[in-house]
C-alpha cells in the first residue's frame, strides 16, 4: 500500500455481524492489504476499539443493524480523536443508506456483491486520503453542495490594519483579553479599536461584527459560536 502512515499504525475495523461471510472477508482483506483487521459485531456494543490510537478505516455493514444503530456508530467514529475514514459496504442499490455519504468522514461506499479485491483496492486508496464512491453518487453529492459564490463587497480603506487584525481574531472566538495578548497591546487599546470598528461597519456587538466579516472579508476562519459581549 502507498503509506501515508506506517502500516503498523493502521487498522481496519469491520463493523458487522459475526458470520462466515464477514470472517472470510476480514481474512481476505488482512492477507491482501497487509494491515491489522478486527471484526466487531454491531449487535453487541463493545467500546475497546475506541481506545486504540493510529489511523483507522472503518468498514460498516449497513445491513447488519438498524439505521439508528448505524448512525450512532457513525457519530462515535466521527468523534474519534485520531485519523478515521469510514466506508459503507454491503449497500443495496437505491437504498436510503446511500445518503450517508454526505456525513463527514464517510469517504467510501461498496455495493452488495462487489468483489473483495475491489474492496481492498478502495481501502488502499482511502488510506491515502482519496474518496471511493460510485460515480453517480459522487456527481449527485457535488450537485447538492453547489451554490453561487457570494459576491464580496470591497471594504478597502474602511478599517485600519489594526482594526482588521482585531476583527479577524474576534471571528475566531478570541476574547478582548486574548486579542490584547495576541497583539501585545493594552485592553484599553483593544476596546477603543473595537468601539471604532463597530461604528464604521454599523454593528453593536461581536456576533454582528463577525457576521459582517463573513459577508465582506475573505479568509475569515469562523468559530461556531461567538459571544455577543
Amino acid at each position: 500500500m502507498d503509506a501515508a502512515a506506517p502500516a503498523d499504525e493502521r487498522r481496519i475495523l469491520l463493523f458487522g455481524q459475526t458470520n462466515l461471510n464477514n470472517s472470510v472477508l476480514i481474512g481476505f482483506i488482512h492477507q491482501n492489504a497487509k494491515v491489522d483487521c478486527q471484526l466487531i459485531d454491531l449487535r453487541y456494543w463493545r467500546t475497546d476499539w475506541e481506545a486504540g490510537e493510529g489511523e483507522v478505516v472503518a468498514l460498516v455493514d449497513v445491513e447488519s443493524a438498524a439505521p439508528e444503530r448505524i448512525q450512532e456508530l457513525l457519530d462515535r467514529l466521527h468523534d474519534r480523536p485520531f485519523p478515521t475514514t469510514i466506508a459503507l459496504f454491503n449497500v443495496p442499490r437505491y437504498h436510503p443508506s446511500e445518503r450517508l455519504i454526505s456525513w463527514p468522514k464517510v469517504n467510501g461506499l461498496f455495493y452488495a456483491g462487489v468483489p473483495d479485491q475491489q474492496m481492498v483496492k478502495g481501502i488502499d486508496r482511502m488510506f491515502t486520503g482519496e474518496l471511493w464512491l460510485p460515480r453517480h453518487l459522487m456527481a449527485a453529492l457535488i450537485e447538492r453542495s453547489r451554490q453561487r459564490p457570494r459576491r464580496v463587497a470591497s471594504f478597502s480603506g474602511l478599517l485600519t490594519k489594526r482594526e482588521e487584525q482585531i476583527l479577524r481574531l474576534t471571528a475566531t472566538g478570541a476574547t478582548n483579553t486574548e486579542v490584547a495578548e495576541a497583539l501585545n497591546v493594552s485592553m484599553h487599546t483593544v476596546k477603543t479599536h473595537v468601539y471604532n470598528l463597530f461604528k464604521k461597519i454599523g454593528v453593536t456587538n461581536r456576533i454582528q461584527a463577525v457576521n459582517w466579516a463573513k459577508e465582506h472579508m475573505e479568509g475569515i476562519e469562523l468559530k461556531d459560536s461567538v459571544s455577543a459581549e
